[in-house]
This record gives structure tokens, C-alpha cells and sequence, in this order.
């Protein structure tokens, strides 16, 4: 564990971040005296990688699909049909 001073801190930011995000802690002082500790938020977690498996699965679990109608779901055309009828029926509709 490192161990740096307030001005450090300062000075230092963007290598602090830098530890931090590599999952290192950081000890910190002031007057001689430890005051904090800084570690890292994700311990023991790597970071999603944006497109991976692992990213969809979390997002698919954090925001649930709605529920498909049954008027949708049971309807034999498919869907690009549906939305093509519903999509004239609507240009149709504004005229």
C-alpha cells in the first residue's frame, strides 16, 4: 500500500486515479498522521468491457424487457408485417 501526503494528492491526481483503477490502495497523511485510506470501488470486479457477454447480461438483468402484448405475440404475420400495417395505418390516418 502506498502512502502519500495531502499534497501529494494534489499535485498527483491523475496518478492516484491511475493506482486506483490498477486496484491499488493508497494510504493518506496529513501532518504525519493517516487520516484516510483510498481504495479502489470495485475491488475483486473487473470493469464491464462495453459490447462483452457479461455487459448484456448485466443489462438485460438491470432493465427488463415489457411484457409482449398477446394481440402482438399470437398474431400469425410477422412482426415486420405488424409494424408495416401499423405504420400505413397511421400515414392513413393523418391524411
Amino acid at each position: 500500500m502506498n502512502t502519500i501526503n495531502t499534497k501529494q494528492l494534489r499535485e498527483n491526481m491523475p496518478k492516484v486515479i491511475s493506482d486506483l483503477h490498477k486496484g491499488k490502495s493508497i494510504q493518506l497523511t496529513y501532518r504525519h498522521k493517516i487520516i484516510a485510506i483510498l481504495r479502489p470501488a470495485n475491488i475483486g470486479k473487473e470493469p464491464l468491457q462495453r459490447g462483452s457477454p457479461a455487459a448484456l447480461r448485466h443489462f438485460l438483468a438491470s432493465n427488463p424487457l415489457p411484457k409482449v402484448p398477446d394481440s402482438v405475440r399470437l398474431n400469425k404475420k410477422s412482426i415486420k408485417q405488424q409494424i408495416r400495417e401499423l405504420r400505413d395505418k397511421d400515414f392513413t390516418d393523418q391524411k
